[in-house]
């Protein structure tokens, strides 16, 4: 008998929360009926799927953000993660086939309480009917995200296989991203008019299905839903900005001491990596505490737009891996792959360098908000520098650790991923307005954004110093900033029909073919369907090479 991978036994371990932290025990073997007869029942599946998601973020994360221009991978590996970062897929990779078993699991787990549960017999249970609909809209969302086009290069594009049951053995073929999205919307549309309570982030709640209908209706090109979904979020009361001086700390607070989380998955202290995490997604992108490989670096165009200036808070994302402080080097970029370095000396307010026997000064230079970048003459021309103290190189990549998803409640890697949080709405508002022609407005909720931040008020647009760029450059950007490694950048780049410019240091460079500029309609930038699924799904059909 063919039998898919997905196939859902329910024997889930569940999690309690409380109000600091979360228990974890053995829970199997819940039937239909009991189900259908028990409010705790229902409960403790949700719970269950709730800690399944756990395990799903590791792959969500790695699918949505390493194909990105915020990371710089500075080696090769034997892991799958290598062939998403560099666009070079594989059908049998054991990421996205992970994430394809994962979010079908959590979904199938979702229909189990959907299916049983009497919509309208109590308020309890209307509850747990709402956080099953979020859930089954999120992965079915994200699904169709890696595995289908973009929603504006076609409806009828293949999106992914809509399950709505918990059959086992109901093998549903694909449908069409539109039907996949319609789908999504109706979930969320039915989970916001059936929530009765607002429990803490870590939970789905009316607000959070509002925040990923905004985010929907944005990938539409439905923007005055997508505005109307963020206001939403934005006027409910329930949350607000961390202000500036925390902002550096985001990922250290866990999820519900955070006013500005809507919805996170939620990990604990001591419990998720006993090990320190040294196998989390944090762990790839910095070593702290002795604990993790570093080996994931922040972009160059990154580092480039946020260190315009260096009041903006989210420099602390960024840890350099200092080894001499006596010593302060100008790191540029050679040939788009490799870093090379010039030592400076500090002079007054600057630095002077020596090139060809020649000493010459550090070139200052400000753009039309005051943002500052500095430049050097090198053997290849006039470059651009980063100015930091003497970095420890890894395969002659300066190590420019990435903090944001690590350092909850002060251990190393532990981390809540977020999935929604109040400045995306501001965001999504802001994208949605500039394609509207409400340039004004777009900007004014990109400058709340970048005022919070810790940008000074010369550092804040107007439409007179926009510098060449038009408003939505601006709002990408600013996505950019301080969406960056939250899985959006990849997504922002192509369902706008931009080009992703990986045309800087990194191993997604080396070997044959490298691709440096990847097109909004180059088949590369949607997964393939996990071979191994094809083998065992009659009718499912694979995506082109």
């Amino acid at each position: 008998m063919k039998k898919l991978s997905y196939i859902f036994i329910i024997s889930l371990g569940i999690f309690a929360i409380t109000s600091c932290d979360i228990d974890k025990s053995p829970y199997d073997s819940i039937t239909s009926d009991d189900l259908a007869q028990s409010e705790t029942s229902a409960m403790n599946v949700t719970l269950g799927t709730y800690s399944r998601m756990k395990a799903w973020t590791e792959n969500w994360h790695r699918l949505f953000e390493y194909p990105g221009d915020n990371v710089a991978l500075s080696g090769t590996t034997s892991d799958p993660l290598f062939f998403t970062y560099n666009y070079q897929r594989i059908p049998n990779g054991s990421r996205a086939a992970g994430f394809w078993r994962s979010s079908y699991q959590i979904a199938v787990s979702a229909n189990q309480v959907i299916g049983n549960v009497v919509e309208g017999s109590s308020e309890s249970n209307d509850q747990i009917l709402a956080e099953n609909y979020y859930i089954r809209a999120l992965m079915h969302f994200t699904m169709v995200n890696i595995f289908g086009r973009p929603y504006n290069q076609g409806v009828n594009n293949p999106g992914v296989p809509l399950k709505l049951d918990a059959e086992p053995l109901n093998h549903p073929t694909r449908s069409s991203v539109g039907e996949v999205y319609d789908q999504v919307e109706a979930d969320l549309l039915k989970a916001a008019a059936l929530f009765t309570e607002s429990k803490s982030n870590v939970f789905a709640s009316k607000e959070a299905a509002w925040a990923l209908l905004s985010r929907l209706y944005l990938y539409k090109e439905d923007n005055q839903k997508a505005i109307e979904y963020a206001d939403l979020v934005m006027n409910s009361g329930r949350f607000s900005l961390v202000p500036t001086q925390t902002l550096g700390d985001y990922p250290k607070l866990s999820p519900e001491s955070n006013t500005e989380t809507i919805f996170a998955v939620k990990f604990v202290r001591d419990v998720d990596y006993e090990s320190n995490g040294w196998f989390t997604i944090g762990s790839l992108y910095a070593n702290i505490q002795g604990a993790g490989w570093g080996e994931m670096y922040a972009s160059r165009p990154y580092l480039e737009l946020v260190r315009e200036f260096p009041e903006d808070q989210r420099n602390n994302f960024i840890l350099p891996f200092v080894v001499n402080e006596a010593v302060t080097w100008g790191f540029y970029v050679r040939n788009n792959l490799n870093y090379g370095w010039t030592p400076l000396t500090p002079v007054g307010d600057g630095f002077e360098y020596t090139h060809n026997g020649t000493t010459k000064t550090v070139e200052t230079s400000l753009n039309e908000r005051g943002g500052i970048s500095y430049f050097i003459d090198t053997d290849e021309g006039r470059k651009r520098i980063l100015i930091d103290k003497q970095l420890d190189l890894r395969n002659n990549f300066p190590k420019y650790f990435i903090t944001k998803c690590s350092g909850q409640d002060d251990q190393a890697h532990l981390w809540s991923p977020v999935v929604s949080r109040l400045a995306e709405m501001y965001l999504n508002k802001a994208e949605a307005a500039a394609k509207l022609g409400q340039n004004a407005e777009a900007l004014e909720l990109v400058n709340v954004i970048r005022s919070r931040a810790g940008i000074p008020a010369n550092g804040l647009y107007t439409m007179a110093n926009l510098g060449g760029k038009s408003v939505m450059d601006v709002v990408m950007e600013e996505r950019m900033l301080e969406l960056a490694w939250e899985g959006h950048r990849k997504m922002d780049v192509f369902r706008n029909g931009r080009t992703m410019d990986r045309r800087y240091p990194g191993t997604h460079l080396v070997g044959n073919n490298p691709k440096t500029m990847i097109q909004p309609n180059d088949n590369a930038i949607i997964e393939f369907i996990p071979e191994a699924q094809l083998l065992v799904h009659e009718g499912l059909t694979q995506n082109p090479s």
